[in-house]
C-alpha cells in the first residue's frame, strides 16, 4: 500500500486532466449501450411493419423500401450512426486525456531519474551494474506508466461499461441475463491465469534477452581483440548458446498465447450459444423478442474484453508496482555529497589545494584506500603523483572533484573547504582527464567541446593543438566532423586520449588533473604534449599520476604513493639522492629502456 501511495503522488499534477478523461470514458460506454437497444428496436419495428402489411409485395427488401419502413430505417439508422459518432468522439477525448496524461508522468519520472542520477555518488554505479540502472530508467518507467494509462483505464471501463450493460440486461429480462453471464467468471479467471504465465515468463526472457543484447554489444565492443585472437568462430558458438536459449523461451511463450486467443474466443462462442439458445425458449414462450436476442449477444460482446481485462489489468498493476519499487528504491537513495547551493562571490580562484589528516575508505570495504593523507599544492605548481597500481592515486585525484568524500579529514581549495564550495562552480575550475578514456558516440568536435557551451571552432581547434592531436585530426576525411563511433572505437588508444586531454584543456581550468593520460602516446608524442601543456598551463595548478619517470621527472614536487599513503615527496634529483623507492622505479625504467634497445 505504501507503494501505491507513493506512486499516486504523480496523478495531483494531472489530477483535473485524469478526472476529466474518466468522465469522458463514463460517457462513452453510456452512448455504447444504446447502440444494441436501437438494433433490437429497429428489427422489432422492421418485423412488426412486415407483419402488419398487407400487400402484393413478393420480397422482404421490397417490404423494407416501402415508405413506412423506410422511415423507421432511416429514422433508427440516423439514431445509431449519431450514438456511434458520440462514442467515437468521447472514446477519443479518454485517450487524449487519459493516455496523454500517463506518458507526462512516464516523462515527469524519467527525467526524476535522470536528475537523481547525476546526484548520486560513483560509489552507486561502482556498487550497481549500468544494464541495471538503464532498465530501471527505461523499462521500469514504461511499466509503471501502465498504472498511470491502461491499468488506470481498463479499471474504469470495466466498472462502468459493466455496470451499464448488466443494468440494461436486467432490465430487460433477468434470467436471460444470468445466462449470458455463466461463463464470464470463467473467462475472467482464465485470462487472469495466462496473463500472470506471460507476465511471469515475459520477465525470464526479458532477462534472457538482456543477456543476448548484453554478448552482442561487448562482441561489438572488443571486436578488434576478437579479430586479432582469431576467436570468431568461439564467439558465434557463444552467442548462439545464448540465442538459442532465448528462443527456447520465446518459443514456449508463443504456445501458451496462440492458445489464449482461440480459448478466449470458445469461452465467448459459448456465451454467444448460450444466449441464443436460452433466448430462443424465450422468443417461443414470446417472453422476448428476436431483437433482444440480437441485443444480448451485443452486450455479450461488449462485456468480454472489460472482463477480461481484469486479470490484465491485476497483473499489470503488479508488474507495476515491482517496477515503481525498483524505481523508488533509486530514488530515494541517499545523495552522500551534499551540494552548497550558493556560488562563492570570490571569483579570483588560485588554485591552492591542502589534504588535511584525509583518509578515505570505499563503502563496504575493509580496509582504507588512503591513509592520512597531508599535502599542500600551491597555486600554478606541476605536481605529480606516481606509485605502484593500486596505491591509492586515482582515489586521491577523485577526491578533488568530489567524485567522493573524504572519510575522514578535509580537503581545501584556497582555503575554503571543499564542501563548502558550490559542486557546478567547483567543477567548472577543475579540467579532468580520467584513467579510463572515454568518448561520445558523436564527432570529434563535439567531444572536445563536451565541457563548454557554445564553444567556437577556433577554442576547438587551439584545444587539439594543445593536444597534440589537430594534426590527426585534420588527416581524417570530415576533420572535425568526423564520428568517432562507440566509445571511441574509430580511434587508436593514444587518439583517444589526446582527444579527452583537448576536452578538459577547452575548459581553460585552473586546476587540471591528469590520470596517466599520455599511457597510450608514444615518448615523442609524449615530450611534444608535455611541451604544449607547460607552456598553456603556466600559473595553473597541474596534478599529473603516470607510471612513467619521463612524464613526472620536471614536476614541481613528487608524491609517491604506497598502500594509500605517502611515504616520498620532493623534486625528481631529490628523490634519486634518496635513493629509495622512486629510484628503485626509476632505475628499473632505465633498465626495461636499455633492454628495449637491444
Amino acid at each position: 500500500m505504501d507503494s501505491l501511495k507513493k506512486l499516486n503522488q504523480y496523478l495531483r499534477d494531472y489530477k483535473g486532466t485524469i478526472l476529466l478523461g474518466g468522465l469522458f470514458l463514463t460517457a462513452s460506454n453510456f452512448f455504447l449501450i444504446w447502440i444494441p437497444v436501437f438494433i433490437r428496436r429497429t428489427m422489432d419495428e422492421v418485423e412488426l411493419v412486415v407483419d402488419d402489411y398487407s400487400g402484393d409485395y413478393t420480397s422482404v427488401f421490397e417490404v423494407l423500401f416501402s415508405s413506412e419502413a423506410g422511415v423507421v430505417l432511416a429514422y433508427n439508422s440516423l439514431l445509431l450512426i449519431g450514438t456511434v459518432l458520440m462514442y467515437g468522439i468521447l472514446l477519443f477525448a479518454t485517450r487524449q486525456t487519459l493516455i496523454v496524461s500517463s506518458r507526462k508522468i512516464e516523462f515527469d519520472i524519467r527525467n526524476r531519474i535522470i536528475a537523481k542520477l547525476f546526484k548520486l555518488p560513483q560509489r552507486y554505479f561502482a556498487a550497481n551494474k549500468s544494464g541495471d540502472v538503464y532498465v530501471r530508467a527505461t523499462e521500469d518507467v514504461a511499466r509503471v506508466r501502465e498504472y498511470f494509462g491502461p491499468v488506470l483505464m481498463y479499471t474504469i471501463n470495466t466498472f462502468t461499461r459493466a455496470g451499464f450493460i448488466i443494468t440494461m440486461m436486467i432490465i430487460v429480462n433477468p434470467e436471460l441475463t444470468f445466462w449470458a453471464l455463466v461463463p464470464l467468471p470463467f473467462l475472467s479467471a482464465f485470462a487472469y491465469w495466462v496473463s500472470g504465465f506471460i507476465n511471469k515468463y515475459q520477465l525470464i526472457i526479458q532477462e534472457q534477452y538482456s543477456r543476448v543484447a548484453g554478448r552482442a554489444q561487448e562482441t561489438f565492443s572488443s571486436i578488434r581483440l576478437i579479430k586479432a585472437f582469431n576467436r570468431e568462430n568461439y564467439e558465434q558458438d557463444r552467442f548462439e548458446k545464448i540465442s538459442d536459449s532465448y528462443r527456447k523461451k520465446k518459443l514456449k511463450l508463443d504456445l501458451v498465447e496462440s492458445l489464449f486467443h482461440p480459448t478466449l474466443n470458445l469461452l465467448i462462442g459459448t456465451s454467444v450459444v448460450i444466449v441464443v439458445w436460452q433466448g430462443g425458449l424465450m422468443v417461443i414462450d414470446d417472453v422476448i423478442t428476436v431483437g433482444n436476442i440480437a441485443e444480448f449477444v451485443i452486450y455479450v460482446a461488449y462485456l468480454t474484453w472489460p472482463v477480461a481485462s481484469l486479470g490484465y489489468t491485476v497483473n499489470t498493476l503488479q508488474k507495476s508496482l515491482a517496477s515503481w519499487e525498483r524505481i523508488d528504491k533509486l530514488l530515494t537513495e541517499p545523495i552522500e555529497i551534499k551540494d552548497d547551493k550558493n556560488r562563492l562571490k570570490d571569483q579570483s580562484i588560485r588554485g591552492k589545494i591542502q589534504f588535511k589528516n584525509v583518509s578515505f575508505k570505499y563503502p563496504g570495504a575493509d580496509e582504507f584506500a588512503l591513509k592520512n593523507i597531508n599535502l599542500t599544492i600551491n597555486s600554478g605548481d606541476k605536481v605529480a603523483i606516481v606509485g605502484r597500481t593500486g596505491s591509492g592515486k586515482t582515489t586521491l585525484v577523485n577526491l578533488i572533484p568530489r567524485l567522493f568524500d573524504p572519510s575522514e579529514g578535509e580537503i581545501f581549495i584556497d582555503g575554503i573547504n571543499l564542501r563548502d564550495w558550490n559542486l557546478s562552480q567547483l567543477r567548472e575550475i577543475i579540467g579532468y582527464v580520467p584513467q579510463e578514456t572515454f568518448l561520445f558516440s558523436t564527432t570529434i568536435k563535439e567531444n572536445i567541446a563536451f565541457g563548454v557551451e557554445n564553444a567556437s571552432m577556433k577554442m576547438v581547434e587551439d584545444a587539439a593543438d594543445s593536444a597534440q592531436v589537430l594534426e590527426n585530426i585534420l588527416e581524417f576525411e570530415k576533420k572535425f566532423e568526423t564520428m568517432v563511433g562507440e566509445r571511441g572505437i574509430t580511434l587508436s588508444g593514444g587518439q583517444k586520449q589526446r582527444t579527452a586531454i583537448a576536452r578538459a584543456l577547452i575548459k581553460d581550468p585552473r586546476i587540471i588533473v591528469l590520470d596517466d593520460s599520455l599511457s597510450a602516446v608514444d615518448t615523442n608524442t609524449e615530450e611534444a604534449i608535455l611541451k604544449h601543456l607547460n607552456e598553456k598551463l603556466t600559473g595553473r595548478t597541474t596534478i599529473m599520476i603516470s607510471h612513467r619517470i619521463s612524464t613526472v621527472k620536471n614536476a614541481d614536487i613528487i608524491f609517491y604513493i604506497q598502500d594509500g599513503s605517502i611515504i616520498e615527496q620532493g623534486s625528481h634529483d631529490k628523490l634519486l639522492a634518496e635513493n629509495g623507492h622512486y629510484a628503485r622505479m626509476y632505475q628499473k625504467q632505465l633498465l626495461e629502456q636499455e633492454l628495449a634497445q637491444i
